[in-house]
């Protein structure tokens, strides 16, 4: 299997405080005081929908200085959610893409498109496998 990217969790004496380094970054994550944490940074979900919310502006930023469009600033809202599919609990994300200039509805649609179509969205909605390799 190719390793195309990498990300490394160290937890160390603080409850549920982890360093975590990129090739390049070093970021840290933490949890709510309601379950033990500091509260001291996102939590791993809150960061997973800032990388959807992230991919998202930047695919349709991408997009729209490729189209020549002057969007201004692109805000996108990102929601996890549980709702009820066939009477049973599913998660569901949920995104809002605001643009600071005006925009025709055409545009805002084929933007719209655009955005769902960046490859963190496209990863969540993969099916992914998952193991863990004994070192």
């Amino acid at each position: 299997m190719k390793n195309t990217l990498h990300a490394n969790g160290n937890l160390g004496e603080k409850n549920y405080l982890v360093e975590i380094k990129t090739t390049n970054h070093t970021i840290m994550v933490d949890e709510p005081v309601s379950i033990g944490g500091a509260d001291s940074f996102p939590n791993p979900a809150q960061y997973l929908l800032s990388a959807l919310a992230s991919c998202t502006a930047i695919t349709i930023k991408m997009y729209a200085v490729n189209k020549g469009w002057d969007v201004g600033n692109i805000n996108v809202d990102v929601k996890l959610k549980e709702v009820l599919s066939a009477g049973k609990p599913i998660k569901k994300m949920v995104k809002v893409v605001q643009f600071e200039n005006h925009l025709e509805d055409s545009q805002v649609e084929r933007l719209l498109a655009i955005g769902s179509k960046c490859p963190i969205s496209k990863l969540l909605e993969q099916p992914i496998e998952m193991e863990f390799e004994k070192l």
